[in-house]
């Protein structure tokens, strides 16, 4: 594994997150392989298998028009000859009209070398429950 390709695949995998934020289809058409054989799974959806559903479930993300922020966080990098995989946490926050949400997901991003860039081939976030302790007590008063 090399430095440099390491780097390529984080800077890869930062622009997945800068097309997922800019709600531009266009941007992630450029992030992907266009593949029969890419999948995807956002949080809470089935698996999603070729280049025009991942693309169609992107579109119909972005259709909502709703502004979010996602920041990977916890980024590992591995990088096998032209095969690469990155596993993050992501740190998502959701724009509302007068207010906002955030959540957290744990991510697998796995990336193929192409013509000298490291495109995408799949994607699987799944969500990261936030637990809230528990500060009640067995007495009664």
């Amino acid at each position: 594994m090399s430095i440099e390709s390491s780097i390529q695949v984080e800077q890869a995998n930062t622009a997945f997150y800068r097309a997922l934020e800019s709600g531009m289809l266009e941007r992630m058409d450029e992030v992907w392989a266009h593949e029969e054989w890419v999948r995807c799974v956002h949080p809470g959806w089935d698996l999603l298998i070729g280049w025009n559903r991942v693309r169609g479930s992107w579109e119909m993300i972005f259709a909502g028009g709703r502004k979010l922020r996602a920041t990977p966080s916890d980024v590992w990098v591995h990088t096998e000859g032209d095969f690469a995989w990155v596993t993050c946490t992501e740190n998502i926050t959701v724009f509302n009209q007068a207010s906002f949400d955030s959540a957290l997901a744990s991510a697998t991003n796995l990336f193929i070398q192409r013509g000298g860039r490291w495109l995408m081939v799949h994607h699987h976030a799944s969500p990261i429950p936030i637990v809230v302790p528990d500060t009640s007590s067995d007495i009664i008063q």
